[in-house]
């Protein structure tokens, strides 16, 4: 019995803590946010000299940016309805593939605003996300526009992670899912994992 009033009164406790609790995730997320953006933007503006230095700094912008990014979730999100019709060995290349397509174009576009003032707006809960607003301004280009860049967010056991990025608006997981769509409609999946290929292959971006 008093085993039983016990668990009563933690759940009661629960329920209460539950709101204020999820009160705080939008200040969490924007705060890890800063934290990893920050480090990824450090390593940046390490110089790297000679083939060893490039080769360091690059496994540690991986390790940065897979700490940032849920490129599972990203690549479930872009595939939509492909996903559950492609087999395991499919969706496992895909995601492989993605992430280092993903990488390379994040990377490219930190580089790109490295001169940028980034200003951070606040954030907001729905639907089990956070998304987090920023304004992006050049800081030696007084007519250059500014950028708007929202990060949506959740948790992946017990630590925040960006599954999505809209600048000025566009959705990087809504541009990706109609780009492959429109492939693995026409083509099929091993079409699309060629294409993928044959980008990174050439440096190029999807």
């Amino acid at each position: 019995m008093r085993s039983l009033f016990a668990l009563s009164l933690a759940f009661a406790f629960a329920l209460v803590a539950s709101p204020a609790a999820r009160a705080q995730e939008p200040a969490a997320a924007e705060s890890f946010l800063r934290g990893r953006h920050d480090a990824v933007q450090q390593l940046l503006r390490r110089p790297a000299r000679g083939e060893a230095a490039t080769a360091q700094r690059r496994a540690r912008l991986t390790e940065a940016l897979g700490a940032l990014l849920d490129y599972t979730e990203l690549s479930r999100r872009a595939l939509g309805e492909h996903e559950a019709r492609a087999t395991p060995a499919q969706r496992t290349e895909f995601v492989g593939l993605l992430r280092q397509l993903v990488e390379r174009s994040y990377q490219k576009n930190l580089e790109s605003t490295a001169t940028y003032e980034v200003r951070y707006l606040g954030a907001s809960a729905a639907g089990g996300a956070v998304t987090v607003r920023t304004i992006a301004k050049s800081r030696t280009n007084g007519r250059a526009p500014e950028v708007s860049i929202d990060y949506t967010l959740h948790q992946v056991g017990g630590e925040w992670r960006v599954f999505d990025i809209a600048t000025d608006g566009v959705s990087l997981v809504r541009n990706y899912r109609a780009q492959f769509h429109r492939l693995v409609s026409r083509d099929g999946f091993d079409a699309l994992l060629a294409k993928m290929r044959e980008r990174l292959a050439n440096e190029g971006d999807l």
